[in-house]
This record gives C-alpha cells, sequence and structure tokens, in this order.
C-alpha cells in the first residue's frame, strides 16, 4: 500500500473537511513527494493481528524495548465494558457483542514479547491472574497495562521494566508491577490512592527519579471513569520496588477544574505535566524537581492555547528537536458526551524553551499571545474532522511521528437523527459509508523539521477497524507502531437491512514495524 494510494480520497472540501490553510509565505506541501528518509506506507509491515490472536485484546495499551525484545501490554474488552456503563449518547446497535454481565468475559490484561532479531513470532510473556473479589466470583487481578518504563531505581541492580496497571472495580487497587528479566513479574505495594482510583498510565523519567499520577477512577457500579483519575497529583519514587511514592504537586496545581494529570514529559531540564481541563481547556506545567515537595511549579500554557474546552486534554507530549510538542483532544474520542463539549479535532503545538508557542496544525485564532495559524498549513485533525486526538507521538531516524485517533468508523451506529440539521445534511450528502470508506481508521504522519509533513496511512493502514495510534516506539530494529480497534472479536454489520453480529477478522489491536530496506538492525 503506497502513500498517494492512500491520499486520494474523493475529499469534498465543502463538508467537513476544510482545505488547508497556507500561513504568508508558505509553499504548498506535495503529499506525494515523501521527504528523504521518510518512511512511505510501503515500508510497514504488519507484524501482530487480530489482538495477538484474541479480538479481546484491544488496545495495545504500553509498549516498551527491554533486553533487545519489544514487550506489549494490552487491555482488553474495552467496547465491551464501555457499554456496562452507559454511555450517552447510546449507539445502536451496540458495535460489539454487550455483554450481560462483564465479569463473565475474561478480562484478564496480557503482556506480549517479540524478538525482531529472530522474527518468529510474539510469546505471552505474563497474564493478569484471577482473584476472589468481596463478592466470592473470581475477577481479574488487571483488566490493562497501560504504562511501561525502563528504569533503575535505587534497590534494583540493573534497569528493569516497570509497569502501570489497571484494576477493576471488583479487584483490589491498581499497582506497580515489576520485571528483572521480562520472564518473571511480581506486584509491587504502589501508591495509595483510594479505592476509587482504578488505574495510572503515564511512567516518566526524569532526573533519577520515576513519576506517574492517576489517569481512570470510578464512582461506583457503571460509573468508570478511564480518563479521570480521581486524585489529579503527581506522585514520584526514586526505588518503586520499596513502594515509597511521594505526592510533589498539589491537587491540579491548586485548581478544581484540573480534573486529572493526563500526560508527562522530560524537557529542557524541566518535567511538564499536561492536564484535563472541561472548563478551560488543558494546562501545562513545568518544574525543575528541586528542593522538598511540593515542588515550584509553573503554569507554561492554558486555556488550552487559547481554544479553551475544544482543546480539553494534552493526550501525548513529545520532545523533537528543542521543543516540546503537545497533542490535544476531547475525552471520550472527541466528544465529551457528558458535559456537551465537542465535537472537534484535534491540534497539535510547538512549545519552546523559553514558553512561547506555535500552533503546528489546528484553527487559526487570536490568542492573548498573538494571532496564531498552523504553521504546516493544515487545521485541525490533519483536516480530518474525525481525528479527535493527536494520541501519540514518537521520534525515530530524526523524525516526528505523529498517530491520531478517528471516530468516523462508529458513524453507522450513532444516532445522527438527533444531531443538527446541518450536520445531518452534511452527512446525507456523501452518506454515511462514504464517511466510514474514506474518514475510518487512523492517520500516521511524520516530519523531519515539524511544519512539512508525510502522510503514512490515513485509513488506518487500511484497516478502518484500526481508530488510533496507541504506541509509537523507536527500536534498533525500526519504529513499531501500535493500533487500538475495539470492534472486535465480532463487529455489527446491516446485511438486508438487519443487524446482525459478525466475526471481525481485522478485529484487535495490530503491531505494525516501519523500516527502509537498510535497517535490518544492529
Amino acid at each position: 500500500m503506497g502513500a498517494n494510494q492512500m491520499l486520494t480520497p474523493p475529499l469534498d472540501p465543502d463538508l467537513i473537511l476544510p482545505t488547508p490553510v497556507w500561513p504568508p509565505g508558505a509553499e504548498p506541501l506535495s503529499l506525494d513527494q515523501p521527504e528523504p528518509h521518510a518512511l512511505a506506507g510501503e515500508h510497514f509491515k504488519l507484524v501482530s493481528e487480530n489482538g495477538f490472536g484474541d479480538g479481546y485484546n484491544n488496545y495495545p495499551h504500553s509498549m516498551a524495548w527491554f533486553k533487545g525484545k519489544l514487550y506489549v501490554g494490552t487491555t482488553r474488552a474495552t467496547f465491551q465494558m464501555l457499554a456496562h456503563n452507559d454511555p450517552l449518547p447510546p449507539l445502536d446497535p451496540w458495535p460489539v457483542t454487550p455483554p450481560e454481565d462483564i465479569y463473565d468475559l475474561d478480562r484478564r490484561a496480557e503482556i506480549w514479547c517479540y524478538d525482531p532479531a529472530a522474527d518468529d513470532g510474539w510469546t505471552l510473556a505474563y497474564r493478569a491472574p484471577w482473584v476472589r473479589a468481596d463478592d466470592g466470583r473470581d475477577v481479574p487481578r488487571f483488566i490493562g497495562y497501560r504504562g511501561m518504563a525502563v528504569f533503575q531505581g535505587d534497590s534494583d541492580d540493573e534497569p528493569v521494566l516497570y509497569i502501570a496497571t489497571w484494576a477493576p472495580r471488583k479487584a483490589p487497587r491498581p499497582t506497580v508491577m515489576r520485571t528483572a528479566d521480562g520472564v518473571h513479574f511480581e506486584e509491587l505495594p504502589g501508591p495509595n490512592w483510594g479505592d476509587n482510583v482504578r488505574s495510572f498510565r503515564t511512567m516518566q523519567i526524569f532526573n533519577g527519579k520515576l513519576y506517574t499520577s492517576p489517569t481512570g477512577s470510578t464512582t461506583g457500579d457503571r460509573q468508570s471513569q478511564e480518563c479521570v483519575g480521581g486524585r489529579p497529583a503527581i506522585f514520584e519514587s526514586s526505588d518503586p520496588r520499596t513502594g515509597q511514592w511521594r505526592a510533589v504537586s498539589s491537587q491540579g496545581f491548586g485548581d478544581p477544574a484540573n480534573l486529572t494529570v493526563f500526560e508527562m514529559a522530560a524537557f529542557n531540564n524541566h518535567l511538564y505535566a499536561g492536564t484535563v481541563n472541561a472548563r478551560n481547556g488543558f494546562e501545562i506545567w513545568k518544574t525543575r524537581a528541586e528542593g522538598d515537595p511540593p515542588y515550584d511549579w509553573r503554569r507554561v500554557l492554558s486555556h488550552g492555547a487559547g481554544r479553551g474546552p475544544l482543546n480539553e486534554v494534552a493526550v501525548s507530549l513529545c520532545e523533537f528537536k528543542g521543543a516540546l510538542y503537545v497533542g490535544s483532544g476531547i475525552v471520550n474520542g472527541g466528544y465529551h458526551r457528558k458535559l456537551n463539549i465537542g465535537p472537534a479535532a484535534a491540534e497539535l503545538i510547538r512549545l519552546h524553551p523559553d514558553d512561547s508557542w506555535e500552533l503546528v496544525m489546528g484553527e487559526s485564532r487570536i490568542t492573548p499571545q498573538g494571532a496564531r495559524y498552523p504553521i504546516s498549513g493544515y487545521r485541525p485533525g490533519f483536516n480530518k474532522f474525525f481525528n479527535g486526538y493527536v494520541w501519540r507521538m514518537g521520534v525515530h531516524a530524526g523524525r516526528l511521528y505523529v498517530g491520531t485517533f478517528s471516530w468516523a468508523q462508529l458513524l453507522p451506529y450513532c444516532p445522527i437523527h438527533q444531531w443538527s440539521e446541518v450536520a445531518q445534511k452534511k452527512i446525507a450528502r456523501m452518506g454515511v459509508d462514504w464517511f466510514v470508506r474514506n474518514m475510518g481508521g487512523c492517520d500516521v504522519w511524520s516530519s523531519e523539521d515539524g511544519v512539512h509533513w508525510d502522510c503514512m496511512t490515513r485509513n488506518g493502514f487500511d484497516n478502518e477497524c484500526n481508530w488510533g495510534v496507541r504506541q509509537i516506539l523507536s527500536t534498533p530494529y525500526g519504529v513499531f507502531i501500535a493500533t487500538a480497534n475495539v470492534l472486535a472479536p465480532d463487529r455489527a454489520i446491516q446485511r438486508n437491512g438487519q443487524w446482525e453480529y459478525v466475526h471481525n477478522p481485522r478485529g484487535g489491536c495490530e503491531v505494525w514495524r516501519g523500516a527502509d530496506p537498510g535497517e535490518a538492525g544492529p
């Protein structure tokens, strides 16, 4: 599949897709001619499909390069769990078979291992055990592994793999896992965030310490919040093996509207943190992490970079060539249903060491810092309305890779008849199938300067069910990109006017390896 093939949909600029807007003096970009050394679609090879053989492995929620091998942690049965939570608005029919009882499913999270040098397949390195719940049922100890970091704590003899976990409501609290050899795994005492916190994700290394923050919580049965942690503070440890963690920031940096610290990054000798803020838009804070906690934190970006709640969350952070790139989004995939924020496509922002910033991709506007226009020429979502997140970024071979999340493939199940008359007309003009075919599936883009971009795929590597890029990791064997795919193991399709659930042969997470012919490994 070549880049040209993926970039020639019959786009209608008068519909939902706006045309590029070029900044003064900029030259139009040629999407047909990738920059030298840029990987194109044909450079990517599928190395794992169908959720490692089990479609319930929907999310490759974590990935790490450890001891010469690739490790991937999964989260299982994501959309089945979402059905259990009675989300608003209801999709009809539900895209996958909704379970009568979510605890009837085997949701034990898994960790898979791949040796690119041997290229002899994947090995199940670990599966979460069953534990006995208070009601006497056996429930998964963990349903997801949401983060990984290779880190050497004070009592570690060498760098080891630490893993962030997601525990279901009926299981004990989430905790930290550790493996020194990639074969034997152990649970460690974790931070005590209380029973409502059910998951944490980011594991950021900075100046010899490991940092994390709660990401998901629950307020009761069917009240799971996978993007709201309930304890919006940052915790650090110099020795996670001991279970000793301490808070190093105030709750929400003193603002109750900062619901969660969603992402962190190390940049310019500072630790940066991005928040979820549904009232005003995300905020970015930084600290040198010196002295006694709570550390001296300084806000460097607020109000969603002048876009407000349409930039509700700083979804992804990545350092690249002397700047920190910030990918935005709205929780719940670009439309915060509970608070009625959006829908809107995501933006990409470039933050400099002096706290000045540029709009790389997004919506032109006047901000307190002055006028901002997209220096890449791309409007929100790389001109794709359905790209609700800039979900993941990574650096490989001198280029920045960006992966998005698209919700277009859910259109057949959406209550379009409840949308505004304008929106209904836009959908009707081309038809739902057209949008699914042309807008479904995630994007992958890359750039060597943050201004000029080449596209690897706009349709989830020819799989509309690959709705998002959840991991991007540079290795000696190329860049690995892992996609989230929740329409599995079955999927509702319409035949002869009737809905039915059928097996989805391209359902479950996928892992792709991108490398040019000369990048065979060490």
